[in-house]
């Protein structure tokens, strides 16, 4: 009887070894694959809102979209010739699957600015029919710029310094 009790305390130990290292190994790769944010047309909004006094640039994107890819290295260096209080940067990727903008975000580009990922409701409330999409709200939080289609940085940096001289 006494070997029975030791070999059951040893399996009942060995057992939660076991459980022990699956859940950490678990919660290690639920962090990994959290990746990129979800957002909703409301937080689009909140973010323009929250963001009065300072232009605000919305790029709609999507990983498979070369103009889009062209420009994210564009936009990436227009956020670095303005500080937070001037303009604020936020990329929304209308892509089919957040696994695609997770991996892309790994091996493809280093984003300065947060980038989500545009939930069903995005697409209908902004209106969008092509990509890349780019809109500029003012530091009143007017919208003013609205296209489709990539542009150069330059011209985005010349019209934000024009509405910040305005403000």
């Amino acid at each position: 009887m006494k070997i029975f009790n030791k070999i059951s305390i040893l399996t009942v130990l060995l057992l939660a070894l076991v459980a022990g290292c699956n859940q950490a190994e678990t919660a290690e790769t639920s962090a990994k694959a959290k990746g990129v944010e979800m957002i909703n047309a409301q937080g689009v909004q909140d973010v323009i809102s929250k963001n009065k006094g300072k232009v605000v640039l919305v790029n709609f994107w999507a990983t498979w979209c070369p103009p889009c890819r062209a420009e994210i290295p564009e936009l990436i260096g227009l956020r670095k010739n303005f500080s937070d209080d001037e303009l604020v940067i936020i990329g929304v990727s209308v892509d089919q699957d957040s696994d695609a903008v997770d991996e892309f975000m790994l091996k493809e580009a280093e984003f300065n600015y947060p980038v989500y990922f545009a939930a069903e409701d995005v697409g209908a409330a902004f209106r969008i029919q092509s990509i890349p999409r780019t809109m500029m709200f003012d530091p009143a939080g007017q919208r003013v710029f609205d296209k489709e289609g990539s542009y150069p940085g330059a011209m985005f940096e010349r019209y934000i310094k024009k509405m910040l001289k305005d403000r």
